[in-house]
């Protein structure tokens, strides 16, 4: 068995002064996390999805303005029935012909346009020494 010894008045302060700063730290460490899960985070995700449905939009609004413009109607695709006579015979038959804009010309993938280097003319050109008068102090 160990005796223990009985600590003195200060060591007794100094322990329990050690526990509630260790209490204290505990505290203020889950403080910080509630601020950071229930304010930071929230706010971060909210300009994080403002940020995606602008971009969204912005690419949805540039699909929308380059496709073809729609005909006076507001059909895309206007169709035609044309009446013809079978040969010998006396019937009609209808044909449903839609009439599709021509497909837009493929994007060229973009060159770079090559730089053209002429020669510049160097001159060289020499210091000339300034000459000055000397003033003298009256």
């Amino acid at each position: 068995m160990q005796i223990k010894k009985q600590k003195s008045l200060i060591q007794e302060i100094r322990d329990e002064y050690q526990a509630e700063v260790k209490k204290l730290k505990r505290k203020k460490f889950l403080l910080k996390a509630k601020l950071l899960l229930t304010i930071v985070l929230p706010v971060f995700i909210i300009l994080l999805s403002v940020k995606v449905i602008k971009t969204f939009v912005r690419i949805k609004v540039r699909d929308i303005f380059s496709k073809k413009p729609r005909d006076s109607k507001g059909t895309e695709n206007a169709e035609n029935v044309q009446v013809s006579k079978s040969q010998g015979q006396g019937q009609t038959q209808e044909q449903t012909q839609e009439q599709t804009p021509p497909e837009p010309e493929p994007l060229k993938p973009a060159v770079p346009v090559p730089a053209v280097m002429t020669p510049v003319e160097k001159e060289i050109i020499t210091p000339v020494p300034v000459v000055t008068e000397t003033v003298s102090e009256s």
